[in-house]
């Protein structure tokens, strides 16, 4: 058997004692899952006894597959559970919560500890970095529901859908993934000062190109882009294309752009499942159709194109 640890940390700014009841009470989950957040109409089923040992819930739906979760132990600073996959894959894992008072509220300390059958030694790797990205995605919206109620995050998919062609100037750039919205922020900057100096419309869509997205070294290379037909100088380090993308699976995030990965990973999980040909470059496109200066940050609108083969 091969074994897989994972596990990520954050500070939430609550008691210790209310983020572990919290989190003791399942019927909580659906608000700040990394999994349900993709699939809200999933069937759940909870059992009488929330918040004690031996509680627990299961799910089922068609991106998350089929599972429980059993509350094993309950400790003032700590929690342990027991999850069981059905399907897409039968398997079962450990799972922990450890909680430390610190100046600025709670530390959590989310963990999983499982075993996969030796055959799958080679999945090992790939486990533990998306697991990782789903614990970094779920304890995000934890942060955010315990400090304000709700989470600001809501994911549709639209379906298969022609791209629109245009023409663009953009800035090339990479970033590790965990950084990139605040790199990408300054490219973005830097494009609209351009516009306003060149007396340019304001009236556009600008939107982000991922040539590459490298979860396991967590690296991404984009280019941050406006929409732009006129003839105009740039700099030489800036580039100039057209987008000639045929079709596209579209989804759409509505919410903070801290979010935006709740919206990849349902896009990525529904092409699985439907076996859609992905292009391996570019990996995808963002698209911001309100100003993000101008519109409350629930609000915002984020379009994610997966292009396809």
């Amino acid at each position: 058997m091969s074994s897989y640890h994972v596990q990520r940390s954050i500070v939430i700014d609550v008691p210790l004692l209310t983020l572990r009841d919290s989190l003791k009470n399942f019927k909580d989950w659906p608000f700040w899952s990394p999994w349900l957040v993709m699939e809200p109409d999933a069937t759940l089923t909870y059992t009488t006894n929330q918040g004690e040992v031996g509680s627990g819930y299961a799910w089922s739906g068609t991106l998350v597959g089929a599972g429980s979760v059993e509350l094993l132990e309950v400790k003032e600073d700590a929690l342990k559970m027991h999850i069981s996959f059905v399907q897409p894959m039968k398997s079962s894992a450990e799972i922990t919560f450890n909680l430390e008072e610190e100046a600025e509220g709670t530390r959590v300390t989310w963990m999983m500890d499982g075993h996969l059958p030796f055959f799958m030694f080679w999945m090992t790797g790939k486990m533990q970095s998306f697991i990782g990205m789903d614990y970094e995605r779920g304890l995000s919206m934890l942060k955010e529901y315990m400090e304000t109620g709700a989470v600001a995050s809501y994911v549709h998919i639209e379906g298969v859908l022609p791209m629109k062609v245009q023409n663009y100037i953009g800035i090339p750039n990479h970033s590790n993934i965990d950084k990139v919205g605040e790199v990408m922020k300054k490219d973005f900057e830097k494009l609209y000062d351009f516009m306003k100096t060149h007396n340019l419309s304001l009236d556009r869509i600008p939107f982000t190109i991922y040539n590459t997205f490298n979860i396991f070294q967590g690296e991404t290379e984009y280019v941050a882009c406006i929409p732009v037909n006129e003839e105009i100088q740039i700099d030489e380090s800036w580039v100039r294309g057209s987008l000639d993308i045929g079709e596209a699976l579209k989804t759409m995030h509505k919410g903070r752009h801290l979010h935006l990965g709740n919206g990849w990973m349902t896009a990525m999980s529904f092409a699985r499942l439907k076996n859609m040909k992905v292009l391996k470059s570019p990996v995808g496109y963002e698209f911001y159709p309100n100003n993000p200066y101008q519109t409350p940050e629930e609000e915002l609108v984020t379009e994610i194109f997966i292009p396809l083969k």
